[in-house]
C-alpha cells in the first residue's frame, strides 16, 4: 500500500522533531505516520539543500562574472576619459610660409621609429653584420640627435628653417610582443619606457638648443609592440599602448617647462598636420599587409595610400615599422635604430643599415632634400 501524502504542515514537524534528535519509530508513534514516510521528508529536505546551494553556487557565478565585465568596463571609461582630457588640450597643427618667403624657407622633418632600445642581438645570430645591446642603443641614439642637429644647419644655408618637426612613429621598446623578447630583453617594458623618456627628451631638448628653431612639432603615433593587449585594439589602440603613455608624460614635461616643444598625441592609427598646405600624414606602418610580393612593400602600400585617401586626403606620408628606408612619390618609410635582427633573417628580409629619415618640406617644391641618418 503506497505511503500517504503528507502535508507540508506534517513535514515541517518532522523535520523539527529530527533536528530535536528523536528517532524515527518515536516521532512515527507521535504523529501517526510510518518510518518510511519519515525517511522520505528526510531525503526531500536534504535534496531541496542540494538544489538551493546549486542555485546559490550559479548566483555566486553570476555575480563573479558581473564583477569582472563592471572592472572591465571601468578600465575602458578610464582609458577614455584620460585620452579625452589629452584630445580637450590638443588643436590642428598647421605650419604656415613666412609672407614672401619664396624659396628661402623650409621646415626640417626628423623621423624616429623603431628604436627597439631594450632588445638585445648577438652579432653570432645575424651573420656578424649587426649587434645591439642597450650601450650601443645609447651611441646611435646619441648620433641620431647630433646627425639630426648638423643636417639642419647645413640646410640652414640654403633655407631659413623657423620649424622643425620630429614625427615619432612608434617602436620605441620591443615589449613582450612575443614571448621571446620577455626571455631576452635587457629591460622590462616598464624600464624601457622611462628610458626611452629620458632619450627623448634629452634629443628634443638638444634639437631645440642646436638648430635654434623657433618650434619643435611633435607628431605621435605608436607602434605595435607597445601594446598591452594580446591582439590589437581598433577602439581605444593608443590608450592600450606603452608609447600613449610615452608620449604623454613628454608633453606634460615640455609644458611644465615652458619648451618650445609641442607633442600632438595620438587619437588612432594616423596622426595628422598641414604644412605649408600639404596634409601630412604619419603612422606607424602596421596596417599594410605584404606577404613577399614582387615589387615589394611599394605596391600594397600605394593601394592604402589611395584607400586613406577617400576619408583624408594626404599630400605626404611618413611611416615606419618595416625597418628600411625607402620613398615613393609622395611616401617616406623609415629605417630602424636597432638595424637587421634574428627575425629579419628569419624572414629572408634584405639587409638595412641602421637609419633614421630626414628631409625638408619646401613651400613650393614640397618634400625634397631626403637624407638616411646612418647611425653606425
Amino acid at each position: 500500500m503506497p505511503t500517504p501524502k503528507l502535508s507540508n504542515e506534517v513535514k515541517d514537524r518532522i523535520e523539527i522533531e529530527l533536528r530535536k534528535g528523536k528517532s524515527h519509530r518515536v516521532i512515527a508513534k507521535e504523529l501517526g505516520v510510518s518510518s518510511g514516510a519519515i525517511s522520505n521528508v528526510k531525503i526531500e529536505r536534504a535534496l531541496d539543500v542540494v538544489r538551493a546551494s546549486g542555485r546559490e553556487r550559479e548566483v555566486a557565478g553570476r555575480y563573479e562574472s558581473a564583477l569582472k565585465e563592471i572592472e572591465r568596463l571601468k578600465k575602458e571609461v578610464d582609458v577614455l576619459a584620460l585620452m579625452n582630457a589629452h584630445r580637450q588640450r590638443e588643436r590642428g597643427v598647421e605650419i604656415k610660409a613666412r609672407s614672401g618667403s619664396g624659396k628661402g624657407e623650409a621646415t626640417a622633418i626628423i623621423c624616429a621609429s623603431d628604436w627597439h632600445t631594450e632588445e638585445r642581438i648577438e652579432r653570432a645570430a645575424v651573420n656578424g653584420v649587426n649587434e645591439f645591446n642597450l650601450g650601443i642603443a645609447k651611441k646611435r641614439i646619441e648620433t641620431l640627435w647630433k646627425t639630426a642637429a648638423s643636417l639642419v644647419d647645413m640646410c640652414k644655408s640654403r633655407s631659413r628653417i623657423d620649424t622643425v618637426v620630429v614625427n615619432l612613429m612608434g617602436d620605441f621598446i620591443s615589449g613582450y610582443l612575443h614571448d621571446e623578447l620577455a626571455a631576452s630583453n635587457e629591460l622590462t617594458p616598464a624600464e624601457a619606457v622611462l628610458l626611452v623618456y629620458d632619450y627623448l627628451i634629452d634629443g628634443l631638448e638638444f634639437l631645440r638648443r642646436e638648430t635654434k628653431a623657433k618650434k619643435i612639432i611633435v607628431p605621435c603615433v605608436c607602434g605595435n609592440h607597445g601594446r598591452f593587449t594580446d591582439k590589437r585594439w581598433s577602439k581605444l589602440g593608443p590608450g592600450t599602448n606603452f608609447e600613449y603613455i610615452l608620449y604623454a608624460m613628454i608633453g606634460k614635461w615640455f609644458r611644465d617647462h615652458g619648451g618650445k616643444v609641442e607633442i600632438i598625441l595620438p587619437q588612432g592609427d594616423m596622426t595628422y598636420l598641414t604644412v605649408y598646405g600639404r596634409v601630412i600624414r604619419v603612422m606607424h606602418g602596421d596596417s599594410i599587409r605584404y606577404a613577399g610580393g614582387i615589387g615589394g612593400i611599394h605596391v600594397p602600400l600605394r593601394k592604402a595610400l589611395d584607400a586613406w585617401n577617400t576619408q583624408v586626403r594626404a599630400d605626404y606620408n611618413y611611416l615606419g615599422h618595416w625597418h628600411a628606408d625607402m620613398t615613393g612619390e609622395d611616401y617616406r618609410v623609415n629605417g630602424s635604430l636597432i638595424g637587421f635582427s634574428e627575425y629579419s633573417a628569419r624572414i629572408k628580409a634584405r639587409y638595412s643599415k641602421p637609419s633614421q629619415a630626414f628631409g625638408l618640406m619646401h613651400p613650393k617644391y614640397g618634400a625634397t632634400a631626403q637624407f638616411p641618418m646612418i647611425l653606425e
